[in-house]
């Protein structure tokens, strides 16, 4: 299974929501942010994206000192380029997979903050290609929760609700394929 059941939220899950989107309606032209970053500077962008070395973000960004989002940070310190991410209406990321170190599988945390019915995470048994069929396996992540998921494989984010934005804190690290 892709994602793992997930754990109760443990803090103020009302207080992080409002800072997250305290700082969402700040930077409403974008749709991924960085909690954390290389110097801690406030480089909301810099590891935001396709990213080649995630180990290098582990420095809280200032902004975000002293807050229920610096608490969630502090609690695993394991994982590393946390981020905001946003998916707007009727909007899906690209068909990707993160499993691009050789020898690990790419782990990420997954806190929903704003998420509604029609939101998911969708695996792939393979890469899209021509015509065919395929098994996938789809996940609708809910609210005040923590999931961990396996980002090795194909998948994607989307988001068909008409009108409603998904927003999630991601965070990640490598696991050696032998744990």
């Amino acid at each position: 299974m892709k994602v793992e059941s997930p754990e109760t939220f443990c803090g103020d899950f009302d207080l992080l929501k409002y800072q997250v989107m305290e700082f969402r309606n700040e930077h409403p032209d974008h749709s991924q942010f960085c909690i954390t970053s290389k110097l801690g500077n406030n480089n909301f962008f810099e590891g935001a994206g396709t990213c080649n070395c995630p180990e290098e973000y582990t420095k809280l960004n200032s902004y975000f000192q002293d807050s229920e989002i610096s608490r969630l940070v502090d609690r695993y310190p394991d994982y590393y380029r946390w981020r905001i991410l946003c998916v707007g209406a009727r909007k899906t990321y690209s068909i990707h997979y993160d499993a691009w170190k050789t020898g690990f599988k790419n782990v990420r945390i997954h806190v929903p903050i704003i998420t509604n019915e029609e939101s998911f995470l969708v695996f792939y048994e393979n890469k899209l290609m021509g015509n065919g069929a395929q098994r996938i396996e789809h996940h609708n992540l809910q609210t005040n929760k923590i999931y961990l998921v396996d980002t090795s494989g194909f998948h994607t984010a989307v988001n068909y609700h008409a009108s409603a934005e998904r927003i999630h804190i991601v965070a990640e690290r490598f696991i050696s394929h032998e744990q």
